[in-house]
């Protein structure tokens, strides 16, 4: 599962105003992503969700 770590974290700021999340690991993303808002979704999340549910396939 350590092949699913990022080596280095991912810093979001979820909006204006909130702080930063770090996101460690593949699962962590995804388990942001599947909370992020629908009327935010759009090309971007798209590519990030794809990427991040295709690395969890072979697991």
């Amino acid at each position: 599962m350590d092949r699913l770590q990022f080596e280095v974290p991912v810093r979001i700021t979820p909006a204006p105003g909130l702080p930063v999340e770090e996101i460690y690991s593949v699962e962590q993303a995804l388990d942001f992503l599947q909370n992020w808002p629908k009327r935010r979704q759009g090309k971007l999340y798209d590519a990030a969700f794809n990427a991040c549910f295709g690395a969890t396939v072979d697991v």
